[in-house]
């Protein structure tokens, strides 16, 4: 009997492992296109960013009831400024969004769920900078764009 539940218990735990082992991979979705600038497919912006060595901003949003989202769309990222500075310097824009008022694709959740899953999120928003697998973390800032981005420039290179 003993012995049996040892084995049983030896038998639970290399699944288990095996199992957290197991390539964790972005679910892939088919509706890419979201506002001026910004791309909604994470796979596409990972694999630009990678193979083109470009910085990508990842912005976890609640587009539609968040209202510092909202504040920070309209201050920030939907300035001149900021257009003009992602345009220099080649920035990926990712859009992760989790709306409340109107359906996205399933697989279109899937993913931002993974996403967040992955990188911890615990409230909206978070912004993410990353560039040759260093990031930071941002949120709202005031001063607008041109003090948003002087922080993220003092923190890390563009």
């Amino acid at each position: 009997m003993k012995k049996t539940i040892i084995t049983l218990f030896l038998l639970l735990t290399v699944s288990i492992t095996l199992f957290a082992q197991e390539k964790k991979e972005i679910p892939p979705i088919e509706d890419p296109v979201t506002k001026e600038g910004w791309i909604n497919d994470a796979n596409i912006a990972f694999k630009s960013a990678k193979e083109e060595n470009r910085p990508m901003i990842m912005d976890f949003t609640g587009s539609d009831w968040c209202g510092w989202c909202k504040k920070i769309d309209k201050e920030i990222f939907d300035t001149p400024e900021f257009k003009k500075w992602v345009k220099e310097n080649d920035i990926i824009l990712l859009e992760l969004d989790f709306p409340k008022s109107f359906k996205q694709s399933e697989q279109l959740r899937a993913q931002n769920y993974f996403l967040s899953q992955q990188y911890k999120i615990q409230g909206y928003p978070t912004i993410l900078v990353v560039k040759d697998g260093k990031g930071i973390q941002m949120g709202y800032q005031k001063g607008g764009a041109e003090a948003w981005i002087k922080s993220v420039e003092d923190q890390m290179e563009i």
